[in-house]
C-alpha cells in the first residue's frame, strides 16, 4: 500500500500544519516604549517543541502603535523555540500579535493579550507551581528529572515562575537536597522564579491532599519516621504538618488541591483550618475543577458528595484565593497539550486543559511572588492567559473590606478583562450565587455593576471558621465556541462585620 504522502504530495503541508500548535507569549503588562519580546514554541502532539520545523510565521499587530518584524524564520538551530526582541508600543491600550503559518490549514493563532501602561506599578506574571518529577515515585514511567521540568516551564511554555513539588513518598535526604539545588539555580531575579515545595498526602479523613511551599530554598521536608506515614493516604492530619512547619521557622505557604476528588477530597467541615498559612486554593488541574459539587467540568476519579469545594469552603468561613496549576505527572509546567497519565481517563468532548495561576506582584522575584500568594493578589486559569481583575468598591481582588454595624451602601463592582480570545461571559457571584452575567465582545472590557439589594438577607453567620457574618464576590469568566470549556476564576472579594469601617 503506498503512503498517503506519496499519493497526495499536495496535502503535505497541511497536515503537516494539523499536528502543530503555534504557542505565542507576550508580557501581560508592560509600559508605553518599554522593550519586550514575544515568545514563540511550534509544539507538536506530544506537547514538546517541533525540533524540525522550518519556516516562516508572518506576524501582524493588532494595533499600529505595536512595533515589531513583519515575520520570524525558523532555522534549524532554533530547534522550534523563537524569541522576537525589540517590541514597542508608542502608546497606551490593549494589544496581541497575530502569527499566520505557512500551509497551516486553521485561522492564524493569536498571542495572549498586552496591556500597555503609563509607568505601571505591578506586573502580571504566570505560572505553573504544582508539578511532578521522577524523583516523587509515582508515574516513573512519564515523569521526567525536576531540571527537565524548570527548563521546560521557562523555555517552551513560557512561565515566569514555576514549582517542583514532588510527593513525600519519593523523597530522601539526597534528592531533598537534589529539589533544593534546583531551586536555587533556577531562581533569577527579574527572569525566572523557582519556589521551593513538596506535596504532602493525607487522607480524606485527615485533611487531603496539600502542597508546601517555602519563601526561601533552604528549608527541610516533611517526615515522621512512623507507620501512618506511610502510602498514597497517610493517616496524619493537617494539624499535624502544620505544626511541624511551625516548628521549622521558614516562612511557608498551604495550597489544597483536587479537593472535591471521590477518593482524595477534603472535607473543610474538619477542624483543619490554618487562616495564617493557607491563604489560597487550587481550583482547577488536569483533575479538573474543585470549584463546586454540581458543575460543568468532569473530575477524574470522580466528585466527592463532602463539604469538598472551593464554595463550600467559602461558605463555611475560609478565605481563600484562587490559583490553577497542572498537576502534571509528565513534568511539562504550563503545556497547553493536557497529557494524562495512565490509568486516568476522560471523556469524549470534555475538556482536559491544565491550569495557571496568574499573581499581580510588583517584580519578578521570589519574596513578590510569595507575597502575592499571601495576599491572595491572584486568579486562576484553565491555561489560557486573560488579564482579570477587579474590585469592590476601593478593596481589591483578594481583600477584605471591614465595615460597621450601620446599613450597607450599594456595592460598586468594577471588572477589568483584557482578552484576545473571544467570545466569553462574564459572571458576578455573591455568596455562590450568580448575581449577575454580561458578554465579553471586545479586546478590551472595563465594566461597572451596583449591587444594590438591601444586605440584611445576605450576610452569612455564625460560620465555623469564621463567625463574624461576611458577603462574598468573586468572578467567573466562561469562553464559548471553539473555546467552549475554558475559564477563569477570581480570588474572591469579602465585605466583613467589624469593629470598624477600615479595609484590611
Amino acid at each position: 500500500m503506498r503512503s498517503y504522502l506519496d499519493l497526495f504530495p499536495q496535502e503535505k503541508e497541511k497536515i503537516a500544519g494539523e499536528s502543530r500548535i503555534l504557542l505565542m507569549t507576550l508580557p501581560s503588562i508592560v509600559g508605553v516604549g518599554e522593550p519586550f519580546r514575544l515568545k514563540m514554541t511550534m509544539l507538536n502532539v506530544s506537547g514538546m517543541p517541533d525540533e524540525g520545523f522550518r519556516g516562516t510565521v508572518k506576524l501582524s499587530a493588532s494595533e499600529p502603535c505595536l512595533k515589531l518584524p513583519s515575520a520570524a524564520k525558523f532555522s534549524p538551530k532554533d530547534h522550534g523555540i523563537k524569541i522576537v526582541t525589540g517590541l514597542r508600543s508608542t502608546k497606551p491600550g490593549v494589544l496581541y500579535v497575530e502569527g499566520e503559518v505557512g500551509g497551516s490549514p486553521s485561522k492564524p493563532p493569536r498571542s495572549n493579550a498586552t496591556k500597555v501602561m503609563d509607568n505601571p506599578s505591578e506586573r502580571l506574571y504566570w505560572g505553573d507551581i504544582h508539578v511532578h518529577s521522577v524523583l516523587g515515585n509515582c508515574h516513573t514511567d512519564l515523569a521526567k528529572e525536576p531540571a527537565f521540568g524548570y527548563w521546560y516551564a521557562k523555555q517552551v511554555s513560557h512561565l515566569d515562575f514555576a514549582a517542583v513539588t514532588d510527593h513525600l513518598r519519593g523523597l530522601d535526604r539526597e534528592r531533598w537536597e537534589r529539589t533544593k539545588a534546583l531551586a536555587e539555580e533556577h531562581n533569577r531575579h527579574g527572569d525566572f522564579v523557582a519556589l521551593l515545595g513538596f506535596e504532602s498526602s493525607h487522607s480524606k479523613d485527615h485533611g487531603g491532599d496539600i502542597n508546601v511551599y517555602y519563601l526561601d530554598s533552604d528549608a527541610g521536608y516533611f517526615w515522621l519516621d512512623r507507620e501512618d506515614m506511610k502510602g498514597t493516604s497517610p493517616k496524619v492530619g493537617l494539624d499535624v504538618l502544620w505544626d511541624w512547619l511551625d516548628r521549622q521557622g521558614k516562612a511557608y505557604l498551604t495550597i489544597p488541591h483536587h479537593t472535591g476528588r471521590a477518593a482524595k477530597y477534603r472535607d473543610f467541615g474538619l477542624p483543619y483550618h490554618n487562616p495564617e498559612r493557607e491563604p489560597v486554593f487550587e481550583i482547577f488541574s488536569m483533575w479538573g475543577s474543585s470549584e463546586a459539587r454540581h458543575d460543568d467540568f468532569f473530575m477524574r476519579g470522580g466528585k466527592s458528595d463532602a463539604r469538598a469545594y472551593f464554595q463550600d469552603a467559602l461558605k463555611l468561613g475560609y478565605r481563600y484565593g484562587v490559583i490553577g496549576s497542572s498537576d502534571t505527572h509528565h513534568t511539562m509546567p504550563g503545556s497547553p497539550c493536557s497529557i494524562l497519565p495512565s490509568p486516568y481517563h476522560h471523556p469524549a468532548n470534555s475538556m482536559v486543559n491544565q491550569g495557571l495561576a496568574a499573581v499581580y506582584a510588583a517584580d519578578l522575584s521570589r519574596k513578590a511572588i510569595f507575597d502575592s500568594l499571601m495576599n491572595r493578589r491572584c486568579y486562576a486559569t484553565t491555561s489560557t492567559r486573560p488579564i482579570l481583575d477587579f474590585s469592590v468598591g476601593s478593596t481589591p481582588m483578594g481583600g477584605t473590606l471591614e465595615v460597621g454595624k450601620g446599613k450597607l451602601p450599594a456595592r460598586t463592582i468594577r471588572i477589568e478583562l483584557c482578552t484576545s480570545m473571544l467570545p466569553a461571559t462574564c459572571e458576578i457571584i455573591c455568596n455562590n450565587d450568580v448575581l449577575h452575567a454580561f458578554q465579553i465582545k471586545d479586546l478590551y472590557t472595563l465594566y461597572s455593576f451596583v449591587d444594590d439589594r438591601e444586605a440584611d438577607g445576605l450576610w452569612i453567620r455564625g460560620s465555623p471558621k469564621d463567625p463574624s457574618p461576611f458577603i462574598y464576590y468573586y468572578v467567573r469568566l466562561r469562553y464559548q465556541g471553539l473555546q467552549t470549556g475554558i475559564t477563569a476564576w477570581s480570588s474572591p472579594i469579602w465585605l466583613r462585620r467589624g469593629p470598624s469601617g477600615q479595609a484590611g
